[in-house]
C-alpha cells in the first residue's frame, strides 16, 4: 500500500506545484488595476470583443481599454504609477513588468492609438527611464521622471509636461516602434514641466516636433479632454495646497525666478509710497535697457538719403558681424557669450524693422503679436510674430530651434517656412534675429528684430 500512498502524495504534489505555478504566471502579468472607472468603458479581451470594465478589475499585460464620449478610466499601476484613460481614447498596455529587487528587468511599453492619456511614473519607470516608452501613431516618447499628457490621432501627437520632463521624437528608422526608452535621433525634441501649458506637436514623420508656447496652446491635451477631479493633482498644484502663495509657481520655474521675471520699481518715496503721505503705491516698469544690437541694410538695398540705415554704419568699433540675411545684417558688441545652463525666459520686443519684399523692392509693414520664450537648460527656443502691411493679408511667422553653446539661435529645418538666425547677447540678456518668410508669387517678409528681457 505504501507505494500507491506515495503515488498519491506526488499526483497531489505535483498539482499544487501546477497551480502554483499558474497563479504566480497569472500575477505575473498583472499590470495594475482599475482605481476609477465612469461612463463608456471596456477593456478588450483576448478574443478581440470588448467588455465593461469595473472598479476593482485587474489589468494585464496585453490588454488594451478603450472609452466612448463619456468615459473615463483610470488605473493605479502595480509600481504605484497612474494612467489616466480619458473620453474617445484606445490605450494598449503592451508591456508592464516590475522587479523591484533587479530594476533592469522592469519594462513599461503603452501604445496610445487614440485620444488622451496621462501617465504619472511609478518606480519600475523611475528605477528604469530606459526601459520606459509610449507610442502613438506618429511618436515614440521617453521620459526622465515624468507626469505628463498626450493626444495621438493618425496625423497629429501633441505631448504637455506637469512635472519632470520627456522626449519626443518622429518613429522612423532611428526610432524605432519596437525599442524602449526615449529615441536619440537628430529630431528629437525635450520638453520640461519649465514650459508648463506649452506642448511639443508632431505632425509628420519625416519633421521633429516643434514647440507650441503657452500663449498659442489652443489645442493642448488637457483643454481637449480635461481631467477628472478625481485624477491626482500636479505636483506643483499639491505643493500649493499648503502654500496659497504658490498657486501659479513651478518648483522648477522658480529655480531661475530671478532672471526671468519682470521687476517693477517703487516710483517715489523711501518706503515705495507715492510721497503723498499715503494713498496707492506708484510703480512704473523700467526702460528698456541700452542696446546690445544694431543692424543695417546691404548696399544694394538703400536708396539715395537713406544712408544712416546702411549696415556700414551700424558696424562701428567694438562691434562684430552677428548673423544676416538677404536684406540686413546685425551686429553686436564683440566678446564671448555666457549661455546660462538653467531656467526660462521670456523676452520682450525693443524694436524692429520689417518689409513686405517683391524682387529688391521694399515695402514697410510693422510687427505685432511678438513672442521670444528661451529655455536654456533644454537649449530651446520658441517664437513667433505677425508681419502687417497696407494691402497685404497679414503674415504669421513662428520658428523654433536649439540655442548653442556659442549662443546662436538655430531654427529647425521645418520652422513653417521661415529662415530664422539670430544670436544672444553676451550677457544673454538680450537678442536679436533676422527673419525672412516667402508668402507667394516672388513675395516675402523680411525683418530684423531686438528683444531684452
Amino acid at each position: 500500500m505504501q507505494p500507491v500512498v506515495w503515488t498519491s502524495w506526488k499526483k497531489l504534489a505535483v498539482l499544487v506545484c501546477l497551480t502554483v505555478w499558474s497563479a504566480c504566471a497569472l500575477a505575473a502579468d498583472i499590470a495594475g488595476s482599475v482605481s476609477f472607472v465612469i461612463g463608456d468603458a471596456s477593456v478588450i479581451g483576448d478574443d478581440g470583443k470588448p467588455r465593461n470594465v469595473a472598479r476593482g478589475d485587474n489589468i494585464n499585460a496585453g490588454q488594451t481599454l478603450q472609452t466612448g464620449s463619456t468615459g473615463h478610466i483610470h488605473l493605479r499601476m502595480v509600481d504605484g504609477a497612474f494612467v489616466s484613460i480619458r473620453p474617445q481614447s484606445r490605450l494598449r498596455i503592451e508591456d508592464y513588468k516590475y522587479d523591484a529587487a533587479n530594476p533592469a528587468n522592469n519594462r513599461i511599453k503603452f501604445v496610445l492609438e487614440k485620444g488622451v492619456a496621462r501617465s504619472i511614473t511609478g518606480r519600475a519607470g523611475e528605477a528604469s527611464k530606459e526601459n520606459y516608452r509610449l507610442n502613438t501613431p506618429l511618436a515614440a516618447i521617453g521620459i526622465r521622471g515624468t507626469d505628463f499628457v498626450v493626444q495621438a490621432a493618425d496625423n497629429v501627437t501633441r505631448v504637455t509636461v506637469q512635472s519632470g520632463a520627456v522626449v519626443m521624437a518622429p518613429l522612423a528608422a532611428d526610432c524605432l516602434a519596437g525599442a524602449l526608452g526615449p529615441c536619440k535621433s537628430a529630431a528629437s525634441r525635450v520638453l520640461t514641466a519649465a514650459m508648463r501649458d506649452a506642448y511639443l506637436e508632431l505632425r509628420n514623420r519625416n519633421e521633429a516636433p516643434l514647440l507650441v508656447p503657452a500663449e498659442k496652446a489652443l489645442e493642448s491635451p488637457n483643454l481637449l479632454a480635461p481631467p477628472r477631479p478625481e485624477e491626482p493633482r500636479p505636483v506643483a498644484d499639491k505643493q500649493s495646497k499648503s502654500n496659497p502663495a504658490l498657486d501659479s509657481r513651478d518648483p522648477i520655474r522658480e529655480a531661475a525666478v530671478d532672471s526671468i521675471k519682470t521687476k517693477v520699481d517703487a516710483a517715489a518715496g523711501n518706503g515705495g509710497g507715492n510721497g503723498n503721505g499715503g494713498g496707492q503705491d506708484v510703480v512704473t516698469a523700467p526702460p528698456p535697457p541700452a542696446q546690445k544690437f544694431w543692424w543695417g541694410r546691404w548696399s544694394s538695398f538703400i536708396q539715395p538719403g537713406q544712408e544712416g540705415s546702411s549696415f556700414v554704419a551700424a558696424l562701428a568699433p567694438g562691434r562684430e558681424l552677428a548673423v544676416g540675411n538677404d536684406v540686413f545684417g546685425i551686429v553686436r558688441e564683440s566678446g564671448n557669450i555666457l549661455v546660462p545652463h538653467s531656467g526660462i525666459a521670456k523676452f520682450k520686443l525693443g524694436d524692429s524693422e520689417a518689409y513686405m519684399m517683391e524682387g529688391k523692392t521694399l515695402t514697410a509693414a510693422q510687427v505685432s503679436n511678438p513672442s521670444l520664450t528661451i529655455d536654456f537648460g533644454a537649449k530651446r527656443f520658441d517664437t513667433s510674430l505677425t508681419v502687417n502691411s497696407n494691402g497685404h493679408a497679414p503674415v504669421a511667422v513662428q520658428s523654433s530651434g536649439q540655442v548653442t553653446w556659442q549662443g546662436e539661435l538655430r531654427a529647425d529645418a521645418n520652422s513653417n517656412g521661415t529662415r530664422l538666425q539670430g544670436v544672444l547677447s553676451n550677457d544673454a540678456s538680450q537678442a536679436a534675429y533676422v527673419f525672412q518668410r516667402d508668402v507667394s508669387n516672388g513675395l516675402s517678409v523680411v525683418g530684423a528684430t531686438r528683444w531684452y528681457r
